[in-house]
């Protein structure tokens, strides 16, 4: 009785802004390839916009049998460039990581790196926009997902500031 052969996973490099073309193409090919996406919070001149980009960009996954797959594919596939190497090896991902980042992913098949961002009350945090830029306080609670209270030291008194959740960055 034979064992049957598990896929590995394998990283693939894209060319720039590519991952989304090479990911239909290593389908296309028969590929099990795979490409996280996440929402992302950016600021811009008119606000803060929530943007999907790629969780990795210029980084792609595929699942890959050796003996079975022809790896040299993959260089010639349209967005890729090659098999990340380290020296001539070629680098596979533990068992397990995939399927973490899968499980990660929300109905809409996006992994909300706002929901993972949340810092433990107490802890010292930078505020990084607005009036009280660059003073330090010790983030006290969450009043939602967008808004948090700070402590800060005010003319030498203990003062609750409520500010944007994505103004504070840990120290």
């Amino acid at each position: 009785m034979t064992v049957p052969a598990v896929n590995t996973w394998y990283v693939v490099f894209t060319r720039p802004k590519n991952e989304s073309v090479a990911i239909e193409n290593l389908q296309n090919q028969g590929f099990d390839a795979y490409l996280p996406m996440a929402s992302v919070k950016k600021r811009r001149a008119l606000g803060t916009l929530l943007v999907v980009e790629p969780l990795f960009p210029r980084y792609v996954f595929v699942a890959l049998q050796k003996g079975v797959h022809n790896f040299s594919k993959i260089r010639s596939t349209r967005g890729c460039v090659d098999l990340v190497r380290f020296g001539f090896e070629v680098v596979h991902l533990p068992l397990g990581f995939i399927e973490s980042l899968k499980a990660a992913e929300n109905d809409a098949g996006l992994i909300d790196l706002q929901a993972s961002k949340q810092l433990p009350q107490g802890t010292l945090v930078s505020l990084q926009h607005g009036p009280f830029e660059g003073l330090v306080g010790e983030l006290r609670n969450y009043k939602s997902a967008e808004r948090v209270v700070i402590m800060l030291d005010l003319m030498g008194k203990k003062t609750a500031v409520e500010v944007a959740a994505d103004s504070v960055e840990k120290v």
